[in-house]
C-alpha cells in the first residue's frame, strides 16, 4: 500500500481516482482502491485549496516510490489487548477518559463498573438548559458533571497535538455512535454539543451491551486502602470492593480531591492558566482567515490560533476556539462563576469566541499544600460571581484604555447577561499586564480584534492545577491499584487526548492481569 501526500483539490472537492492518478502520473484504472487519510486547508497563498493524503492500493506500486510525497505504508490498526482480571475494575468519572477506559475494558470482557456523579446526557441537558435560562445551578448536574464530562457542553473539538495510534480508535468509535464519518479525515474535526450528547449515550449503551455497568448520580467519596493497596471505594451510595480503579474525575471536583488527599493519594501542584473569553463577529474572523472565500459552504465558520509571549515571561494564547458559538456559564459550585465556550454542530451563531489564557505558575499560588491551585482558581471565580450568574465583561479597546464600557461593541452571547466591569480589578497584576500586551499583538494578526471584540470572564478551568503522579505502568505512586487518568489527573487536555489516555490506562490494567 502507498501513502500519497500533497494531493491538491478545489475547496469542497474530495480526492478521487483522477486526482490520485494525476499525482502519480498514471491512469485512473491503476488505482485499485483508496482511503482518505487526512484533508486540510492550504491557505498559504491567495487561492485556497485542500491538501489531502490518501492510502491507496496501486498496480505495480514500487515504480511510484521514486516520486515525491509517495511512501510505502500501511494504516496502523488498533489491536485490543488481552488479559483476564480476577475482579471487575471500577472507572470513576464518565468523561472522555473514563468513557474510553470503560469501553476498552468492556471490549476485553472485563465488565467494568462505571460511577458518575452526574446524570445521563438527556437529563443533564435539561438541568444545564434550566441553569442557562433561570440561573438555577444543580451542583451535581451541570456543565462540569454528568455523562460525557465537561466536553459535552463545548464545541466538541477533536483536534489534538499528540501523535498516537489510538486516535483512530477514538474517532472510529465516535463514528459508530453516530458522528459524521468525515471526522476520520478532517484536519480540524468537531462534533458540536448537540451531536455529542447522542454520541456519548451511544457509547454508554455499547459498554453496557458488552457487560459493563454505568451508575449515575454515584459520587466517589473516598478510597479504601489496605497496606498501600486499593481494596475498594466509598461512594454516596455505599461501598464497592475493587482492586483496580481508573481515576478519571476531571478537573472540577475539588472536594473529592481533598478527600483523596486524606486517603494518602499523592497529588502534586502543576502550572495551569486563567483568562477570559474573547468574543468577536464571526464574519470578521471569516474574512480575515478566508479572504474572498469567506462564506464558502465547504469551509464553514473560520477559527484562529494565537500565541504571544509577554515581557514578564508569561505565555498568552488562544484555546478552545468556538466558531459560530456562544460563551456559557460553567460553574460547579454556587456563587462562583467560570465561563466556557460552546458551539452546535452547525456553528452558525453570529459570534466567534475563544479563551485567551495567561500562564499561571506554581509560585503564583504555592503556599505549601498540593491543592493550592484550586484555592487560586476558587478565589478568582468568587470575585467574578454576580447575582444571577451574570458575567463581568468589557470591550477589549476599553480594557486597553483603562475605562469601563458604556456599551458593548457586539451583543454578548452569554445567556445569563453581561455586566460591564473593570476587568483589571478582577485579575492579578501579572495576568492583567500580559493581557494588555497580548491584545494589540493579536490585533496585528487579526485586524479588528481590539476594536470589535469584547472580553467575558473568567475562564479558569482550561486545565487542571494538579497532577496525580503515576509510574510507567500507569499506577499511582502512593496507592497500588489506582490508575490516575485524563485531564483532571494532569495527563491530557481536550476530548481526544483524554480519550487516548483512558485507552492507555485500560491497556495498563489489562496488562496487569495476574498480578
Amino acid at each position: 500500500m502507498l501513502k500519497i501526500s500533497q494531493i491538491h483539490t478545489p475547496i469542497g472537492e474530495l480526492p478521487d481516482r483522477e486526482h490520485i492518478a494525476k499525482k502519480l502520473k498514471c491512469t485512473p484504472s491503476a488505482i485499485l482502491s483508496y482511503d482518505i487519510d487526512r484533508i486540510s486547508l492550504d491557505a498559504r497563498k491567495q487561492e485556497l485549496y485542500w491538501s489531502a493524503s490518501v492510502y491507496a492500493h496501486v498496480k505495480n506500486e514500487t515504480r511510484y516510490l521514486r516520486l515525491k510525497d509517495v511512501i510505502q505504508a500501511e494504516r496502523e490498526i488498533y489491536v485490543l489487548p488481552h488479559g483476564t482480571l480476577a475482579d471487575r475494575p471500577v472507572v470513576a468519572g464518565f468523561g472522555p477518559a473514563g468513557m474510553y477506559a470503560a469501553l476498552i475494558l468492556a471490549e476485553a470482557g472485563a465488565r467494568p463498573i462505571v460511577i458518575e456523579r452526574g446524570k445521563p446526557a438527556d437529563k443533564r441537558a435539561e438541568d444545564v438548559e434550566r441553569f442557562f435560562r433561570e440561573g438555577i445551578l444543580d451542583e451535581e448536574s451541570n456543565v462540569q458533571y454528568g455523562e460525557g464530562g465537561a466536553g459535552t457542553f463545548s464545541d466538541g473539538k477533536l483536534t489534538t497535538r499528540i501523535k498516537n495510534h489510538r486516535i483512530r480508535k477514538v474517532l472510529e468509535e465516535f463514528v459508530e455512535a453516530g458522528a459524521d464519518p468525515a471526522i476520520l479525515y478532517q484536519h480540524m474535526p468537531h462534533l458540536g454539543t448537540d451531536v455529542l450528547r447522542g454520541i456519548v449515550t451511544g457509547i454508554r449503551k455499547k459498554i453496557i451491551s458488552l457487560g459493563g455497568e454505568v451508575l449515575f448520580e454515584t459520587r466517589l467519596d473516598s478510597l479504601l486502602v489496605k497496606d498501600g493497596r486499593l481494596a475498594g471505594i466509598v461512594t454516596n451510595r455505599g461501598e464497592i470492593p475493587c482492586s483496580r480503579l481508573v481515576l478519571a474525575l476531571g478537573h472540577s471536583p475539588r472536594a473529592t480531591y481533598e478527600r483523596l488527599l486524606e486517603n494518602s493519594l499523592c497529588i502534586e501542584q502543576k502550572d495551569f492558566a486563567v483568562g477570559v473569553r474573547a468574543e468577536h463577529p464571526q464574519a470578521m474572523i471569516d474574512i480575515n482567515q478566508y479572504g474572498a472565500y469567506a462564506g464558502h459552504p465547504a469551509l464553514g465558520a473560520a477559527s484562529y490560533r494565537l500565541i504571544h509571549t509577554a515581557v514578564n515571561g508569561r505565555g498568552v494564547y488562544s484555546f478552545c476556539m468556538c466558531p459560530g458559538g456562544m460563551v456559557i456559564p460553567a460553574p460547579a459550585e454556587a456563587e462562583t462563576l467560570a465561563v466556557n465556550g460552546m458551539s452546535y454542530a452547525a456553528r452558525n451563531g453570529r459570534n466567534a469566541n475563544a479563551a485567551i489564557l495567561v500562564q499561571v505558575h506554581k509560585h503564583d499560588f504555592d503556599h505549601g499544600q498540593p491543592l493550592d491551585g484550586f484555592s487560586y482558581q476558587s478565589a478568582i471565580e468568587k470575585r467574578f460571581y454576580r447575582r444571577g450568574y451574570a458575567a463581568p465583561a468589557q470591550n477589549i479597546r476599553d480594557f486597553l484604555k483603562n475605562q469601563v464600557s458604556d456599551d458593548f461593541v457586539i451583543a454578548p452571547s452569554f445567556p445569563r447577561g453581561a455586566a460591564s466591569e473593570d476587568m483589571r480589578q478582577l485579575f492579578a497584576e501579572d495576568i492583567v499586564s500580559a493581557l494588555l500586551e497580548a491584545f494589540p499583538a493579536f490585533d496585528r494578526k487579526i485586524p479588528g480584534f481590539v476594536e470589535k471584540g469584547i472580553m467575558i470572564g473568567c475562564e479558569t478551568r482550561s486545565s487542571s492545577p494538579i497532577r496525580i503522579p503515576r509510574d510507567d505502568n500507569g499506577v499511582s505512586l502512593s496507592v497500588a491499584g489506582v490508575y490516575p487518568c485524563g485531564e483532571g489527573a494532569g495527563y491530557a487536555g481536550g476530548i481526544v487526548s483524554s480519550a487516548v489516555d483512558g485507552i492507555r490506562q485500560a491497556e495498563n490494567i489489562l496488562l496487569s492481569a495476574g498480578e
